[in-house]
């Protein structure tokens, strides 16, 4: 039977492909958003400044502060990467999402990649593909399998067969989404193993599952993998989170002693209006969860971060989670 060796869970903010004395600059998309979500509602942006004025942001937005919080984002991903080397998997499974990238018309619910090549590059930023195209090895043996196992476990998949062609970035070209792309490029220096990246739509009501659903479709993917006839050695990579584009550090610590817990029922409690934009790739995070519990692991909180852009709170709780045998 296959052989889980890690679990890890990653941030994939493009803050984390530039150096802290930029920040500011993506604040400003921030200002223009209609809607930012913050404890159970949504805020324009002079709402939500207003409501954060005294909670001391602005010592966290100098230049200083930002380089140093940058800094040791760096320094995680670093360990994430040499952990990654480490336990050297033979595939890789990766959750994440479509942020209107692929598909700009169509959300599915849950989607699994079965095709053969995972291209990327331009127009990705840097931090989320190379210069230059490239072509990443698929497993679609395990994606088949995968997709019938959770098929008569009652979870209706899109099968994707061919990454959809990007047409609407500039230039056009074939992508992966850039939570795919963060992890083929941060964690596996683009020298990725063969992966089955798996979507759940957790960004775009009204198809997005809840956190019992995330939780329930953990539970069928758990047992799909170590039931999997293969002598093969699989990681299971969560890329997204904690709490964005509002940082929201009480609701990140929430989270973190809940993944130290393994208290599931207590991260399904929360507000499913807590799970919304970026926060909701927590969501993601259960699946790795899951199988690290029930095999005994030991949660690695290899650093937590808040890094801000805005004096209303914008930003990202970075928080980098690993989980291996030897913990």
């Amino acid at each position: 039977m296959a052989r889980i060796v890690l679990g890890m869970a990653v941030p994939h903010s493009g803050m984390l492909g530039k150096p802290g004395a930029s920040w500011l600059e993506d604040g400003e998309r921030d200002r223009k958003k209609p809607v930012l979500w913050y404890r159970n509602r949504q805020w324009t942006y002079p709402e939500l400044a207003h409501e954060r004025r005294n909670q001391g942001i602005e010592a966290k937005l100098t230049l200083e502060e930002r380089e140093r919080r940058a800094a040791i984002c760096a320094n995680a991903l670093v360990e994430m990467r040499r952990l990654y080397e480490a336990n050297k998997p033979d595939v890789t499974i990766i959750l994440g999402k479509d942020q209107q990238e692929i598909w700009p018309e169509i959300s599915p619910s849950l989607a699994i990649y079965t095709g053969t090549d995972i291209p990327n590059g331009p127009p990705q930023r840097k931090v989320y593909g190379p210069d230059a195209p490239v072509v990443y090895p698929a497993h679609p043996e395990l994606a088949l399998y995968l997709a019938r196992w959770l098929q008569n476990d009652n979870f209706d998949l899109c099968d994707i067969f061919k990454w959809p062609k990007n047409t609407w970035m500039k230039p056009p070209g074939d992508i992966v989404p850039h939570a795919y792309g963060f992890i083929y490029r941060n964690i596996m220096s683009d020298r990725p193993t063969p992966s089955v990246p798996i979507l759940m739509n957790t960004f775009y009501p009204p198809t997005q599952p809840s956190f019992r659903r995330a939780w329930a479709f953990a539970k069928s993917l758990y047992s799909a993998v170590v039931a999997w006839p293969s002598d093969l050695k699989v990681a299971i990579i969560a890329s997204g989170g904690l709490t964005h584009f509002v940082c929201d550090e009480d609701l990140d610590q929430v989270f973190i002693e809940s993944f130290r817990t393994y208290d599931f029922e207590r991260l399904a409690q929360i507000d499913e209006n807590s799970y919304q934009a970026g926060t909701s790739e927590v969501k993601l995070y259960v699946s790795v969860l899951w199988a690290a519990a029930q095999m005994g692991w030991k949660t690695n909180v290899v650093d937590y971060i808040p890094c801000y852009r805005t004096e209303a709170g914008t930003g990202e709780g970075m928080g980098f989670f690993a989980w291996t045998p030897k913990d």
